[in-house]
């Protein structure tokens, strides 16, 4: 049985899926990457899995880049002949379930993981390429055995938008949490509010950094640290409103990084006022797997995080007014903190540990 998985991006692939691909590798699936650059296809050789490079700006909607992309990715099917597909995020969604589709893979299946910044921005620009996502979801959805939602509330509009049938709709409980890597330790003494995200403005940069603002005049020795790449893109923050914020010593900016735990570690809450429509957000699982109290807002997939003054609080979207409130709440009572993480961690355990998503998608691709 051979299964071609078609990635956005290859270090999502290497690392926040290695745990799955071990899980198709143990049942002795032979397994292909169609992955879009170079960079850690070594690191999924070494694990068993053979690599095909395709290239594909996940950000570009210039029709001259998607119609060679999808081109190829019919060319590659076809040879290589594989039993199933599986595509993650919109383009593989879209693209790839018409490339397998013409390339006649018997089985092709998609997982929603968010339905990301063409759904969230309320930009104009956006509306017409919302437009053609929806005919090419109606489309290519026509053609999966099966998609698999994150959440409930994407799962329903779907339906209801009759992109999908629901007989054919599942759900899991976001990409999991690896918590072995992610241990659980105790909170630091210092108090720091961390952020880690993409500094897209729909993460809510902009917001963290004004509510920081707000609770660093009032509180000067709590520290407020944000680790994230800066876009070149339509979507990114301009780096000059993080650096003005940090020069003011209001935020200790990071940049990205690959390792993220010992941030998470030295870190006593953490903080996401996302409005981007997300799946789960990873940041949020890997916190809550290290047992921190969570700040994120009231959207789909970052409530899914949330038990409500139990393990952290929700914020309103766009509200940096909110999070500095939640936040001075934390600061006044930090004697509720260590059961908060405490709350975290067995969360994650009990609803969003690896092993457990995995046996999920295991059985539904079964």
């Amino acid at each position: 049985m051979k299964i071609a998985i078609i990635t956005h991006k290859t270090k999502n692939l290497a690392r926040t899926r290695k745990k799955l691909l071990k899980c198709f590798l143990s049942k002795q699936y032979e397994v292909v990457g169609i992955c879009p650059e170079q960079e850690y296809t070594e690191e999924l050789e070494k694990m068993g899995v053979s690599t095909i490079v395709v290239k594909n700006d996940r950000i570009s909607i210039n029709l001259f880049k998607i119609i060679p992309y999808f081109l190829t990715l019919i060319k590659v099917l076809k040879q290589e002949k594989p039993d199933i597909v599986l595509n993650y995020t919109i383009k593989p969604n879209i693209i790839g379930s018409l490339a397998a589709k013409i390339a006649k893979v018997p089985k092709i299946y998609s997982m929603v993981t968010g339905l990301g910044y063409i759904y969230s921005t309320k930009k104009l620009r956006f509306l017409l390429i919302r437009k053609f996502c929806t005919i090419g979801y109606k489309l290519a959805f026509k053609y999966n055995t099966k998609v698999i939602f994150q959440n409930k509330e994407d799962r329903q509009e779907f339906i209801e938008k009759k992109y999908i049938n629901a007989s054919k709709a599942f759900i899991v409980d976001g990409s999991g949490v690896d918590m072995e890597i992610f241990k659980k330790c105790n909170l630091p003494k210092n108090f720091n509010f961390l952020m880690i995200a993409r500094a897209i403005e729909v993460k809510g940069v902009k917001e963290f950094c004004k509510a920081a603002e707000i609770v660093k005049n009032k509180y000067p020795f709590v520290t407020f640290t944000f680790v994230g790449e800066i876009e070149k893109s339509y979507r990114g923050i301009n780096p000059n409103f993080i650096q003005e914020y940090e020069k003011k010593g209001i935020i200790k900016f990071e940049g990205h990084k690959e390792n993220v735990v010992p941030y998470l570690q030295n870190c006593k809450i953490f903080v996401l006022p996302s409005y981007l429509k997300e799946g789960i957000p990873r940041t949020l699982l890997e916190a809550l797997s290290v047992g921190r109290p969570i700040i994120t807002t009231d959207v789909r997939g970052c409530r899914e995080t949330v038990k409500e003054n139990k393990n952290g609080f929700l914020v309103q979207p766009r509200d940096f007014y909110d999070l500095a409130r939640k936040m001075e709440y934390m600061i006044k009572n930090e004697n509720k903190l260590e059961s908060m993480g405490n709350c975290s961690y067995e969360y994650a355990k009990e609803r969003f540990e690896i092993n457990k998503i995995n046996h999920q998608m295991m059985e539904i691709i079964k």
